[in-house]
């Protein structure tokens, strides 16, 4: 297994692409009548691709970038912005399924984008309670919600 100041980094770097990514497809697949919720994906595209340049930084500063304290305080960083982006995909999921937006987004892929977040909460936890020596919580938790 890998050490894990090196998997804290790895997977943050993965994930905060793929929630950057998420971003800008939801953007371009709103209808664009939608102004704002396409300015606010369009603002998650850019903070997510500004915590992507960050975690590439760490990712280069290796061993020096690998102290806990730095490491908590990314993962305090990208818990915030994660959970904001959580609760946009899943207020979308809840209009896309109510058919109260204009869209070409399938309901199952909203479903998706917003288990993603949620995987990448619960990764989150995961590395903070290891960094700090507390329990890790259950994945049930996250497969039932």
């Amino acid at each position: 297994m890998e050490p894990l100041p090196d998997a804290i980094i790895d997977e943050n770097v993965f994930f905060l692409r793929i929630m950057a990514d998420h971003a800008k497809f939801i953007s371009h697949l709103l209808d664009p009548s939608e102004r704002k919720l396409v300015d606010q994906a369009n603002n998650f595209s850019h903070e997510f691709d500004q915590l992507l340049f960050q975690a590439r930084d760490l990712d280069s500063m290796r061993p020096q970038s690998q102290t806990a304290p730095l490491l908590d305080q990314f993962l305090d960083q990208n818990r915030v912005s994660v959970k904001s982006l959580r609760d946009f995909k899943k207020t979308a999921r809840e209009l896309i399924n109510a058919c109260r937006i204009k869209s070409i987004i399938h309901p199952l892929l909203a479903d998706h984008v917003f288990r993603e977040a949620e995987r990448f909460l619960f990764i989150i936890d995961m590395f903070e309670n290891s960094l700090t020596g507390k329990p890790v919580p259950a994945l049930q938790s996250i497969i039932m919600d």
